[in-house]
Protein backbone atom coordinates (compact mmCIF):
# COMPACT_ATOMS: atom_id res chain seq x y z
CA UNK A 1 0.00 0.00 0.00
CA UNK A 2 1.32 3.80 -0.54
CA UNK A 3 2.55 5.06 2.41
CA UNK A 4 0.66 8.46 1.38
CA UNK A 5 -2.58 6.94 1.26
CA UNK A 6 -2.25 5.54 5.04
CA UNK A 7 -3.82 8.02 7.10
CA UNK A 8 -7.05 7.68 5.25
CA UNK A 9 -7.57 4.31 6.37
CA UNK A 10 -8.35 3.92 10.32
CA UNK A 11 -6.41 1.51 12.14
CA UNK A 12 -8.08 -1.73 13.17
CA UNK A 13 -9.94 -1.76 16.54
CA UNK A 14 -8.50 -4.81 17.70
CA UNK A 15 -5.00 -3.13 16.88
CA UNK A 16 -5.81 0.09 19.22
CA UNK A 17 -6.31 -2.54 21.68
CA UNK A 18 -3.22 -4.25 21.62
CA UNK A 19 -1.09 -1.38 20.53
CA UNK A 20 -2.02 0.68 24.06
CA UNK A 21 -1.82 -2.34 26.01
CA UNK A 22 2.13 -2.81 24.31
CA UNK A 23 2.92 1.03 25.40
CA UNK A 24 1.52 0.17 29.39
CA UNK A 25 4.11 -2.91 28.66
CA UNK A 26 1.57 -5.15 29.69
CA UNK A 27 1.49 -8.66 28.48
CA UNK A 28 -1.69 -10.34 27.46
CA UNK A 29 -1.49 -12.50 31.00
CA UNK A 30 -1.36 -9.38 32.90
CA UNK A 31 -4.26 -7.48 31.73
CA UNK A 32 -6.21 -10.84 32.07
CA UNK A 33 -5.27 -11.24 35.63
CA UNK A 34 -6.11 -7.37 36.41
CA UNK A 35 -9.41 -7.62 34.67
CA UNK A 36 -10.10 -11.38 36.45
CA UNK A 37 -10.71 -12.38 32.80
CA UNK A 38 -9.30 -15.38 30.53
CA UNK A 39 -6.48 -14.67 28.54
CA UNK A 40 -8.64 -16.20 25.47
CA UNK A 41 -11.39 -13.16 26.11
CA UNK A 42 -8.18 -10.76 25.70
CA UNK A 43 -6.81 -12.46 22.24
CA UNK A 44 -10.26 -12.65 21.14
CA UNK A 45 -11.01 -8.66 21.84
CA UNK A 46 -7.35 -7.75 20.25
CA UNK A 47 -8.44 -9.97 17.06
CA UNK A 48 -11.53 -8.97 16.74
CA UNK A 49 -13.32 -12.32 17.38
CA UNK A 50 -16.66 -10.66 18.65
CA UNK A 51 -18.41 -13.83 18.45
CA UNK A 52 -16.09 -15.60 21.00
CA UNK A 53 -17.14 -12.90 23.71
CA UNK A 54 -20.66 -14.69 24.13
CA UNK A 55 -23.65 -12.78 24.71
CA UNK A 56 -23.84 -9.28 23.91
CA UNK A 57 -24.37 -8.53 27.58
CA UNK A 58 -21.06 -10.49 28.17
CA UNK A 59 -19.40 -8.66 25.48
CA UNK A 60 -19.99 -5.38 26.22
CA UNK A 61 -18.88 -6.09 29.60
CA UNK A 62 -16.07 -7.11 28.54
CA UNK A 63 -15.03 -4.38 26.13
CA UNK A 64 -15.68 -1.99 28.36
CA UNK A 65 -13.36 -3.35 31.31
CA UNK A 66 -10.68 -3.50 29.24
CA UNK A 67 -11.18 0.03 27.90
CA UNK A 68 -11.16 1.80 30.94
CA UNK A 69 -8.27 -0.67 31.59
CA UNK A 70 -6.24 0.87 28.87
CA UNK A 71 -7.51 4.02 29.46
CA UNK A 72 -8.90 4.30 25.82
CA UNK A 73 -11.49 6.61 24.35
CA UNK A 74 -15.35 5.03 25.39
CA UNK A 75 -15.70 6.06 21.36
CA UNK A 76 -13.99 3.10 20.41
CA UNK A 77 -17.25 1.30 21.13
CA UNK A 78 -18.99 2.83 18.46
CA UNK A 79 -17.22 1.33 16.51
CA UNK A 80 -17.63 -2.23 16.92
CA UNK A 81 -20.28 -4.50 15.67
CA UNK A 82 -23.22 -4.87 18.14
CA UNK A 83 -21.97 -2.66 21.00
CA UNK A 84 -25.08 -0.41 20.75
CA UNK A 85 -27.49 -3.32 19.79
CA UNK A 86 -30.18 -4.74 22.89
CA UNK A 87 -30.95 -8.47 22.84
CA UNK A 88 -34.89 -7.96 22.29
CA UNK A 89 -37.39 -9.72 25.32
CA UNK A 90 -38.80 -12.72 23.97
CA UNK A 91 -42.10 -13.56 25.06
CA UNK A 92 -42.68 -16.23 27.64
CA UNK A 93 -46.24 -17.47 26.50
CA UNK A 94 -48.61 -16.23 24.02
CA UNK A 95 -52.50 -17.36 23.93
CA UNK A 96 -54.96 -16.30 21.68
CA UNK A 97 -58.49 -15.56 22.93
CA UNK A 98 -61.23 -16.30 21.24
CA UNK A 99 -65.02 -15.03 22.15
CA UNK A 100 -67.78 -18.18 22.20
CA UNK A 101 -69.41 -18.78 19.58
CA UNK A 102 -73.02 -20.01 21.40
CA UNK A 103 -76.42 -19.24 19.46
CA UNK A 104 -78.60 -16.64 21.43
CA UNK A 105 -81.63 -18.91 20.87
CA UNK A 106 -80.01 -22.17 21.93
CA UNK A 107 -78.80 -20.40 25.37
CA UNK A 108 -82.83 -18.79 25.58
CA UNK A 109 -83.93 -22.29 24.98
CA UNK A 110 -81.86 -24.14 27.93
CA UNK A 111 -82.50 -21.31 30.32
CA UNK A 112 -86.11 -21.64 29.57
CA UNK A 113 -86.20 -25.37 30.43
CA UNK A 114 -84.92 -25.39 33.67
CA UNK A 115 -87.10 -22.31 34.71
CA UNK A 116 -89.62 -24.73 33.96
CA UNK A 117 -88.49 -27.65 35.68
CA UNK A 118 -87.53 -25.26 38.68
CA UNK A 119 -91.48 -24.31 38.88
CA UNK A 120 -92.83 -27.81 38.32
CA UNK A 121 -90.54 -29.36 41.51
CA UNK A 122 -91.78 -26.07 43.73
CA UNK A 123 -94.86 -26.68 42.98
CA UNK A 124 -94.99 -30.93 43.79
CA UNK A 125 -93.05 -29.56 46.94
CA UNK A 126 -96.26 -27.63 48.01
CA UNK A 127 -99.06 -29.60 47.31
CA UNK A 128 -97.34 -32.96 49.01
CA UNK A 129 -94.80 -31.80 51.57
CA UNK A 130 -92.54 -34.49 52.74
CA UNK A 131 -92.06 -34.83 56.64
CA UNK A 132 -88.89 -35.06 58.13
CA UNK A 133 -88.52 -36.33 61.88
CA UNK A 134 -86.05 -35.60 63.51
CA UNK A 135 -84.37 -38.46 66.26
CA UNK A 136 -85.95 -36.37 69.39
CA UNK A 137 -89.03 -36.86 67.27
CA UNK A 138 -88.42 -40.63 66.51
CA UNK A 139 -87.36 -41.16 70.32
CA UNK A 140 -90.58 -39.30 71.92
CA UNK A 141 -93.26 -41.44 69.43
CA UNK A 142 -91.46 -44.55 70.49
CA UNK A 143 -91.38 -44.52 74.41
CA UNK A 144 -94.20 -46.05 75.58
CA UNK A 145 -95.06 -47.57 79.72
CA UNK A 146 -93.71 -50.35 78.01
CA UNK A 147 -90.18 -49.04 76.67
CA UNK A 148 -89.23 -46.92 79.20
CA UNK A 149 -86.00 -47.82 79.36
CA UNK A 150 -85.51 -47.13 75.96
CA UNK A 151 -85.87 -43.81 76.87
CA UNK A 152 -83.64 -43.24 79.69
CA UNK A 153 -81.46 -44.84 77.29
CA UNK A 154 -81.42 -41.87 74.86
CA UNK A 155 -81.76 -38.74 77.46
CA UNK A 156 -78.77 -38.01 79.25
CA UNK A 157 -78.69 -35.48 82.06
CA UNK A 158 -82.01 -33.68 80.89
CA UNK A 159 -80.84 -33.43 77.08
CA UNK A 160 -82.17 -35.60 73.93
CA UNK A 161 -80.02 -37.10 71.71
CA UNK A 162 -79.89 -35.09 69.60
CA UNK A 163 -79.20 -31.94 71.88
CA UNK A 164 -76.33 -34.21 73.49
CA UNK A 165 -74.89 -35.24 69.29
CA UNK A 166 -74.73 -31.35 68.63
CA UNK A 167 -73.18 -30.12 71.89
CA UNK A 168 -69.91 -32.63 71.55
CA UNK A 169 -69.78 -32.28 67.49
CA UNK A 170 -66.28 -29.97 66.94
CA UNK A 171 -65.96 -27.90 64.63
CA UNK A 172 -63.39 -28.84 61.31
CA UNK A 173 -61.09 -26.27 60.63
CA UNK A 174 -60.77 -25.33 56.62
CA UNK A 175 -58.08 -26.87 54.78
CA UNK A 176 -55.25 -24.46 54.66
CA UNK A 177 -54.19 -23.92 50.38
CA UNK A 178 -51.79 -25.76 49.08
CA UNK A 179 -48.34 -23.22 48.97
CA UNK A 180 -46.81 -23.23 45.57
CA UNK A 181 -43.12 -22.76 45.58
CA UNK A 182 -41.49 -19.78 43.63
CA UNK A 183 -38.29 -19.13 42.07
CA UNK A 184 -37.31 -15.42 41.88
CA UNK A 185 -34.26 -13.81 39.77
CA UNK A 186 -33.53 -9.56 39.80
CA UNK A 187 -30.41 -7.91 39.78
CA UNK A 188 -29.21 -4.73 41.11
CA UNK A 189 -27.70 -3.88 37.82
CA UNK A 190 -28.49 -4.88 34.24
CA UNK A 191 -27.82 -8.20 33.64
CA UNK A 192 -28.86 -10.76 30.79
CA UNK A 193 -30.64 -13.87 31.55
CA UNK A 194 -31.78 -17.13 29.97
CA UNK A 195 -34.38 -19.90 31.83
CA UNK A 196 -35.08 -22.76 29.91
CA UNK A 197 -37.12 -25.13 31.12
CA UNK A 198 -36.49 -29.08 31.62
CA UNK A 199 -37.74 -29.81 27.82
CA UNK A 200 -35.11 -27.51 26.48
CA UNK A 201 -38.11 -24.52 26.06
CA UNK A 202 -36.96 -21.38 26.49
CA UNK A 203 -38.64 -19.68 29.48
CA UNK A 204 -37.62 -16.33 29.60
CA UNK A 205 -34.51 -14.83 27.50
CA UNK A 206 -33.96 -10.60 28.05
CA UNK A 207 -32.12 -8.41 30.48
CA UNK A 208 -33.52 -7.66 33.95
CA UNK A 209 -32.30 -4.79 36.43
CA UNK A 210 -34.02 -1.94 38.53
CA UNK A 211 -37.54 -2.98 39.02
CA UNK A 212 -38.12 -5.59 36.54
CA UNK A 213 -37.89 -9.51 37.96
CA UNK A 214 -38.51 -13.15 36.75
CA UNK A 215 -40.56 -15.36 38.83
CA UNK A 216 -41.01 -18.95 37.89
CA UNK A 217 -42.41 -22.36 39.58
CA UNK A 218 -38.83 -24.43 39.88
CA UNK A 219 -40.45 -27.52 39.01
CA UNK A 220 -40.59 -26.16 35.22
CA UNK A 221 -37.30 -24.46 35.46
CA UNK A 222 -34.19 -26.35 33.72
CA UNK A 223 -30.68 -24.36 33.25
CA UNK A 224 -30.54 -20.89 34.24
CA UNK A 225 -28.03 -18.46 32.53
CA UNK A 226 -27.06 -15.42 34.09
CA UNK A 227 -24.36 -12.49 32.76
CA UNK A 228 -23.15 -10.30 34.82
CA UNK A 229 -24.33 -12.60 37.70
CA UNK A 230 -22.83 -10.58 40.62
CA UNK A 231 -24.97 -8.36 40.65
CA UNK A 232 -27.87 -10.83 40.47
CA UNK A 233 -30.17 -12.21 43.33
CA UNK A 234 -31.82 -16.04 43.36
CA UNK A 235 -34.21 -16.90 45.62
CA UNK A 236 -36.46 -19.84 46.28
CA UNK A 237 -39.67 -19.12 48.55
CA UNK A 238 -37.97 -16.06 50.29
CA UNK A 239 -34.33 -18.09 50.72
CA UNK A 240 -31.40 -16.25 49.35
CA UNK A 241 -29.79 -18.99 47.10
CA UNK A 242 -25.20 -18.52 47.04
CA UNK A 243 -24.10 -18.66 43.25
CA UNK A 244 -20.96 -17.01 43.92
CA UNK A 245 -19.02 -20.69 43.84
CA UNK A 246 -20.70 -21.17 40.05
CA UNK A 247 -19.63 -17.93 38.19
CA UNK A 248 -16.79 -17.54 35.70
CA UNK A 249 -16.07 -14.45 33.96
CA UNK A 250 -19.12 -12.96 35.08
CA UNK A 251 -20.97 -15.43 33.92
CA UNK A 252 -22.75 -18.72 36.18
CA UNK A 253 -24.58 -21.37 34.18
CA UNK A 254 -26.75 -23.50 36.74
CA UNK A 255 -29.99 -25.34 37.32
CA UNK A 256 -31.23 -26.56 40.72
CA UNK A 257 -31.53 -29.97 41.96
CA UNK A 258 -34.12 -31.85 43.88
CA UNK A 259 -33.53 -29.77 46.88
CA UNK A 260 -33.72 -26.49 45.37
CA UNK A 261 -29.88 -25.91 45.28
CA UNK A 262 -27.82 -24.86 42.88
CA UNK A 263 -25.65 -26.76 40.85
CA UNK A 264 -22.72 -26.07 37.67
CA UNK A 265 -24.47 -26.41 34.37
CA UNK A 266 -22.66 -27.20 30.88
CA UNK A 267 -21.39 -23.76 29.47
CA UNK A 268 -22.53 -23.37 26.14
CA UNK A 269 -22.84 -19.81 24.42
CA UNK A 270 -26.82 -19.15 24.25
CA UNK A 271 -26.20 -16.06 21.66
CA UNK A 272 -23.56 -14.50 19.84
CA UNK A 273 -22.87 -11.01 18.45
CA UNK A 274 -22.56 -11.17 14.97
CA UNK A 275 -19.29 -10.93 13.63
CA UNK A 276 -19.38 -8.18 10.58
Amino acid sequence: MDPIQNPLFREPIGMTFRAKRELMDLTVEDAAKALKFGTHLIDAIEHEEWHKLGAPIFAKSYINSYIKLLGLSEDIRNEIPGMNSTPPLKAITSAKIEPARRSSKWLLAVVSVIAVGGLMAYLNLRQSPSEALSLDALVDNAVTPDNQAIQAAVTIDGQSAGQVVAANAEPVPAAAPAKIAELLIRSKQESWVEVRGKDGSVLFSGTLGGTTEFRQDPAKVGKITLGNASSAEISLDGAKLDISPLIRDEVARFTLSDDGKPAAADSVPTSTIPNE
